[in-house]
């Protein structure tokens, strides 16, 4: 119902259109109306009786429901077409939030829609590999103390995903361990220091990505995640698209959903820009 009133914000809808739209009983919607109002999440016009969402949803909220529904379909079709599910994730109040995902069958994606995670190194990538390097900084220092190999390595992951459009991520036992751990801690109200230090476990405890003279090796290793940035109207990055395989792939299939991932991440920039408000974009400097 949230998602419908953020649709039609221009145009408040009555309590049949609502209903009607919904598929849903007068009673049923009646009640859930009655309740969103008591929230302060919907108001009802008093004159004309008709409802709109209220001041309770911030306006990033508003953003987050109407972007999920646009991009729902294509979401679904991309799926369809590289056989796994996948998932739209943007940044929010310091941690990445997964705001969208489907699969290509009945079956449930691995990483559902509100997920978060903290967006601390290595956790992110694809929101940095394009940033300044002061902005690189502050997100690999965000993690805190970590061994020297993961730290050398990590520029030249970025560049890598830079250069490549697309980062990969390794499917592992910690990985898999830490996942589970975040779940628990984190409920993408703020950054949980917490959640920092298990990312930072990830970055020990893994071997990040893949590096040109490792692809040869990349069909001995299961992949959790393949993903591409989707950008803004002015070229910064406000969102991911990801594909979850959560298995071993071939080089060739890996570079195929690469591209396909490109390819829809383009189609989401050219329906989404006009729409992200300005606010969506400053997301290094934790003002978003």
């Amino acid at each position: 119902m949230v998602e419908l009133l953020a649709t039609a914000e221009a145009t408040p809808l009555t309590l049949a259109e609502i209903c009607r739209e919904l598929r849903i009983s007068r009673s049923t919607g009646h009640a859930i109306l009655t309740t969103l109002c008591s929230c302060d999440w919907v108001l009802r016009d008093p004159v004309s009786g008709r409802y709109a969402l209220g001041a309770g949803l911030s306006a990033m909220y508003r953003h987050a429901t109407t972007t999920s529904r646009l991009l729902r379909e294509p979401l679904q079709e991309l799926c369809s077409a590289i056989g796994v599910s996948a998932c739209i994730s943007e940044l929010s109040n310091g941690a990445i939030s997964v705001i969208a995902s489907a699969s290509p069958n009945t079956t449930r994606p691995p990483v559902q829609a509100g997920v978060t995670l903290p967006f601390v190194a290595p956790f992110g990538r694809e929101f940095v590999a394009w940033a300044a390097p002061a902005d690189r900084e502050r997100w690999l220092d965000a993690a805190g103390p970590v061994n020297d190999v993961y730290r050398a390595r990590m520029p030249k992951i970025l560049n890598e995903i830079h250069e490549r459009g697309y980062g990969i991520e390794r499917l592992s036992d910690p990985l898999l361990k830490v996942f589970g751990a975040l779940l628990a801690v984190e409920d993408g109200s703020a950054p949980d220091p917490v959640a920092v230090r298990l990312a930072g476990a990830v970055a020990d405890l893994t071997i990040v990505d893949f590096l040109p003279g490792e692809l040869a090796e990349i069909e001995e290793y299961p992949l959790a995640t393949i993903s591409a940035p989707i950008f803004d109207g002015q070229g910064n990055v406000m969102m991911t698209v990801s594909a979850q395989p959560y298995t071993k792939l071939t080089q060739q299939e890996v570079r195929s959903i690469g591209a396909r991932l490109v390819e829809f991440a383009g189609h989401a920039s050219s329906l989404l820009a006009p729409r992200v408000p300005p606010a969506a974009t400053q997301y290094l400097d934790g003002k978003r």
